[in-house]
């Protein structure tokens, strides 16, 4: 009797006991829209309130751990991730506590599972995030069959496919193994319509910035598409300017399209705000802005970015840039001491610092005006770039030099729509270059595709992105053959 009397006193107590829940109310979306815009302690004060207010709201948890994912993944602090990491099976668990039929549940796992899937890739643990990647796989699809038409799931799915799709061809039986589907159009669309469902209806208007950011990443790394950006900038001038994730994209998207001197002004006036968490990235970028207009004041922004990044991508780069700035200073001494840097620091895992390497492994000092030209060309100063290349004489260049002068006149001519000089340029490059180590061959196929596509004539660009993807070439090998190999996936569709 009296088990039983135990039995119905547990019953009744765990039955009143308050479940677990997802609630978006308002003050949870601000804090999602601090969190997506850097002000990370801005979020962290609004989500210790609403735990107080409601210690069942697991989406404080889910949004707990979204902030110390993007901490980590900023700062690349290794020391940071072991203390954070701890805390995950706990949030995670709370989270795993809703009921089955609560659409949220599987989303916000899957979504917990692929932010620390990108931190382990991040610190090289490349087997527990390819797992956690595949668990997020497994549990949005689910979701999405369990719940047909939950918008919130189409992010996710949406940055899922897009991964999928840029997998290298050598790894997709690996994809077949596991049952993984998908492909950068197919997920830029799932993108794109939660970006347009977000502008329509205020109860998902909480999605928009972090839609508008992952689309204007995929569409600045992946699409040669100009359209998509400039409706994407479009977007973004829209946009509250107090978010420190969407003016980097502003600026990202500015200055890989030349207009460096918009992507400086707002760069300058980001500063130094204590509000925002501390992206030393952009002080490198600010770097990069400054030594595109020739201005040797970079200096002091690679610097800044050396002495406080805890990380180790564009470690090398910034050093090499420091080495760039003192042989254009003259300081050929300099020069060669802070390529020694690039030898010992940072990593070799982004194409910048891969490149860095090389030359500094090559320990030559650079053609000096083909260096300006090229420094110039990335600003978009494409005329300023193109009299230092008509004033050198061919018969004083070697043969790599003289590749490059040739590889240079065509991007320039592309870029001042000049199209049928750029082709001519390209293919004498790829005909005088297909043999060469260094990329300009490369991207010249690369870029023929791009024309030719833009042209639909399809077969002639299949021709250039498959002759791209065939050239044995070390400098920047894995972002141009990964965009050809996306161009070629995408004219299959059509």
């Amino acid at each position: 009797m009296k088990k039983l009397s135990l039995v119905i006193l547990s019953c009744f107590f765990f039955g009143i006991m308050p479940a677990q829940q997802v609630v978006i109310n308002a003050p949870m979306k601000k804090a999602y829209e601090d969190v997506l815009a850097l002000k990370l302690d801005s979020a962290s004060k609004i989500l210790k309130s609403e735990r107080q207010s409601d210690p069942e709201n697991v989406f404080v948890d889910y949004l707990e751990n979204y902030s110390d994912f993007i901490r980590i993944f900023i700062s690349e602090d290794i020391n940071s991730f072991q203390k954070v990491d701890n805390l995950f099976p706990e949030r995670y668990q709370r989270i795993a506590d809703l009921p089955d039929n609560n659409p949220y549940k599987n989303l916000l796992l899957a979504n917990m599972n692929l932010q620390w899937a990108l931190a382990r890739l991040k610190f090289g643990q490349y087997f527990r995030g390819a797992w956690q990647i595949n668990k997020a796989y497994r549990l949005i699809t689910d979701n999405q069959q369990q719940f047909p038409g939950f918008l919130p799931d189409e992010i996710t799915l949406g940055v899922l496919h897009v991964m999928i799709g840029v997998v290298p061809s050598q790894y997709q039986w690996m994809l077949k193994i596991i049952s993984m589907k998908g492909s950068v159009e197919q997920g830029k669309a799932e993108i794109y319509r939660v970006l347009e469902k977000s502008n329509l209806d205020a109860n998902y208007s909480y999605l928009r910035n972090e839609a508008l950011f992952f689309l204007g990443f995929i569409e600045l790394n992946l699409s040669p598409n100009q359209q998509a950006l400039d409706k994407l900038s479009n977007e973004l001038n829209r946009m509250d300017t107090n978010n420190m994730m969407l003016a980097y994209l502003k600026v990202d998207i500015l200055m890989r399209h030349g207009q460096n001197d918009a992507a400086l002004k707002i760069i300058s006036q980001m500063g130094d705000n204590h509000n925002y968490y501390r992206f030393y990235y952009l002080d490198y970028l600010h770097g990069e802005c400054l030594l595109r207009k020739l201005d040797f004041n970079a200096a002091t922004y690679y610097r800044i970015f050396l002495r406080n990044f805890k990380g180790i991508n564009y470690v090398k780069d910034a050093w090499r840039k420091l080495a760039w700035i003192d042989f254009l200073k003259g300081d050929t001494a300099g020069y060669f001491q802070n390529m020694d840097s690039v030898l010992v620091k940072g990593s070799q895992i982004v194409d910048a610092d891969k490149q860095a390497l090389l030359e500094a492994k090559a320990h030559k000092v650079p053609n000096f005006p083909l260096l300006n030209v090229r420094i110039l060309f990335d600003g978009g100063y494409y005329q300023r770039a193109e009299q230092i290349l008509n004033g050198m004489q061919a018969s004083e260049l070697s043969l790599e030099e003289a590749l490059e002068r040739t590889y240079r006149y065509g991007r320039i001519d592309e870029k001042e729509g000049r199209i049928g000089d750029a082709k001519v340029w390209y293919k004498k490059t790829l005909q005088e270059g297909q043999n060469s180590l260094r990329y300009f061959a490369a991207n010249s196929s690369l870029m023929l595709g791009r024309i030719y596509e833009s042209e639909d004539s399809l077969s002639l660009a299949r021709k250039y992105y498959k002759k791209c993807l065939n050239l044995n070439f070390d400098e920047y090998h894995t972002s141009i053959c990964g965009e050809a190999k996306e161009s070629l996936m995408r004219i299959q569709n059509k």
